[in-house]
């Protein structure tokens, strides 16, 4: 008896690391869904206060992958009181050991003709007014989370994985994130954002997602700030891949001499 306890007890123990090597791997595979070597699209933005009052801004994207590293651009068009102002950010994989490794990013305010380094902490931040953050809109780092399986459910149809990332930094704006992966192609279907005190702080719903030129592609994102009753919406048009865009356009000089339109 006593063996098959000890027995039993291995099995258990067993299934739970796998249990959690598995929750890193569909992480993984969400993350480094494949985007193409370049890519160039416009995002329709849409701000929607408590009281249903919309702003619109428009801002053209671009993408290129450098080796292991993600570089991004973007760049308000309209309205003209944010024309011209513009992001650029490098997202690097992971050190060899696991470890988190920071995305470099700037923004340029074309009325001050000056170019801001976003530092680490700020990564929290909302970007430009709007729901998502600045590492919503990137890449963040693996190493900067713990993951868990907390379930599987069918969302719109497609049976996903629930998965848990909470964040280590205790002083994270973020304290964990709960997503919906699909299981068949690991696209992210929705999620919940939690603050410091474990509240409910956010939610984002994915729509439209298509394959395009062989990548999966979620052409639009709603992100709902559940506290403040702010809502923003991220439409992407004129979705292209693997097309020639000009490396000069990933350079601070770039966002300096306003080069990238």
């Amino acid at each position: 008896m006593k063996k098959m306890i000890f027995f039993v007890m291995v099995l258990f123990l067993a299934g739970f690391n796998g249990f959690s090597e598995t929750a890193y791997e569909i992480a993984k595979a969400e993350h480094d869904l494949s985007s193409g070597k370049t890519s160039s699209y416009t995002i329709s933005v849409t701000l929607i206060d408590k009281n249903g009052k919309t702003r619109a801004r428009e801002i053209a994207s671009y993408t290129m992958k450098d080796g292991k590293t993600d570089k991004t651009v973007m760049v308000f068009k309209t309205p003209k009181d944010v024309a011209g102002v513009s992001y650029l950010s490098f997202d690097y994989p992971d050190k060899a050991d696991g470890s988190p490794t920071d995305s470099d990013s700037w923004l340029y305010i074309p009325a001050m003709k000056k170019v801001r380094r976003i530092s680490g902490s700020s990564k929290d931040d909302d970007f430009q007014g709007s729901d998502f953050s600045y590492d919503d809109i990137g890449k963040r780092s693996l190493g900067k989370d713990t993951f868990s399986i907390l379930g599987e459910e069918s969302v719109n149809g497609v049976d996903c994985w629930i998965l848990e990332s909470a964040a280590k930094d205790k002083k994270a704006k973020v304290s964990r994130r709960v997503l919906w992966i699909s299981k068949e192609t690991n696209v992210l279907q929705k999620a919940e954002y939690y603050d410091r005190q474990n509240r409910l702080l956010k939610t984002l719903a994915c729509e439209q997602i298509e394959k395009i030129n062989g990548y999966w592609t979620t052409l639009k994102m709603t992100m709902t700030n559940v506290q403040t009753k702010h809502q923003t919406i991220y439409e992407l048009k004129d979705m292209q891949y693997d097309i020639p865009i000009p490396e000069n356009f990933f350079s601070v000089s770039a966002l300096e001499r306003e080069l990238v339109k």
